[in-house]
């Protein structure tokens, strides 16, 4: 007998039912059974089934597991060997109870068995029921798809903002660099291309925090982790900060330095400048910033200790939240994101290290990063190579 393909009668339902069975008898009923409510098509053996499966799409299936040639247990194969049919219900039925075969079929992915003859209540509750699951498998899907667009088109405006405003700021900052030779015996001149540097430097922090912010939702962060001296680390801080702390009159000092971390050289640079910087912000003019580490026998701790106000105990819940502004405000006019602890959080954690707050009875703050300590090889030091963790 030639197989055919019996084409559906009714193209607007909502849920679209492939039922392959060579039982015509079943497989008519199950038809009519459902087709006032769905929009049904029916083919009478595997290979047909599978045809339809590449050509159409459906919301749920429903196989005889005894079809010849092709049997149900292929077809239910080919379906979840199939990425765009990965969470297609999938129902078998078959005239003989037989529980290894329900066995063998759940493990292969079927959601549901049926036997014949089949019970009308039964059936319809069990269909509903897989349809149902369908649906919202859909809609969380279509979800994450949405999301997934929004981060996309977020990520390119981050990423063209990022590009038109470098290339203005950078030529604002040449011409007030150029300006300041012709006007530098105007008093007022000055004042104003002071403000205007301040601008400036306020205008690359929020840039820059909104990009790592982006990239760190996106996880769009590479780490390459290599064994780093952290003294040479917290000097490289310094000397970029030295500037900004100048301008404020305040010292950085490096005090007592010991330690060697496996990190990511760039990523817990930007991590201690954050907080360097912030020590900066808050700190009163003419006083001293220090950076430190204690170490123990698996960790260094890096300290940034001001003395600026310290954190209210009511507001330490904010620190290292996204967009966690506090009521301390910068001590010289300087802006504030609320991004920046919330980096630092991120860029440490992703390093295996942690963060925290400590607030000296003598005041002001000390904040602090621990990284997992990891000691020079004896065998390579003389190449300044090769690390391991302490056991």
């Amino acid at each position: 007998m030639t197989a055919k393909l019996y084409p559906h009668t009714r193209t607007l339902k909502r849920f679209h039912i492939l039922i392959a069975d060579d039982d015509l008898v079943t497989a008519i009923v199950l038809r009519r059974m459902l087709e006032p409510e769905y929009r049904v098509t029916l083919v009478e053996n595997g290979h047909l089934a599978l045809e339809a499966l590449a050509h159409e799409t459906f919301d749920l299936t429903i196989i005889d597991i005894n079809m010849p040639i092709v049997d149900g247990f292929e077809v239910l194969r080919a379906i979840r060997s199939t990425p765009s049919y990965a969470y297609l219900p999938v129902i078998l039925i078959s005239a003989m109870v037989d529980s290894e075969d329900i066995a063998h079929g759940l493990k292969l992915g079927a959601n549901d068995y049926l036997t014949k003859p089949i019970d009308r209540q039964i059936t319809l509750a069990r269909i509903n029921t897989q349809l149902q699951l369908k649906a919202l498998m859909d809609a969380h899907q279509q979800a994450i798809e949405e999301l997934q667009a929004a981060q996309q088109m977020r990520d390119r405006f981050f990423s063209i903002a990022s590009h038109d405003l470098k290339n203005p700021m950078n030529n604002i900052r040449m011409a007030q660099f150029l300006l300041r030779e012709y006007l530098e015996d105007i008093p007022n001149a000055m004042v104003l291309l002071n403000n205007i540097d301040l601008s400036l430097e306020t205008m690359q922090e929020i840039v820059r925090e909104f990009l790592d912010t982006a990239a760190l939702q996106g996880q769009a962060i590479d780490l390459e982790m290599e064994c780093i001296k952290i003294e040479d680390l917290l000097w490289e801080v310094v000397m970029q900060y030295n500037i900004s702390a100048h301008k404020k009159r305040i010292l950085l000092d490096i005090g007592d330095v010991d330690g060697i971390v496996l990190a990511d050289r760039s990523r817990l640079t930007q991590a201690l400048s954050n907080l360097v910087s912030n020590a900066i912000k808050y700190s009163p003019l003419d006083s001293v910033v220090t950076l430190s580490t204690t170490v123990d026998k698996n960790r260094v701790r890096i300290n940034v200790s001001d003395h600026g106000p310290g954190i209210p105990v009511n507001e330490q819940d904010l620190l290292f939240k996204e967009f966690g502004k506090l009521s301390n405000r910068p001590t010289a006019g300087e802006t504030s994101t609320g991004l920046g602890l919330w980096i630092v959080k991120q860029l440490v954690t992703l390093q295996n290290g942690c963060v925290g707050l400590e607030s000296p009875e003598s005041g002001g703050s000390i904040f602090w990063i621990e990284m997992p300590i990891w000691i020079p090889n004896d065998n390579a030091i003389s190449k300044n190579e090769g690390c391991y963790a302490p056991v």
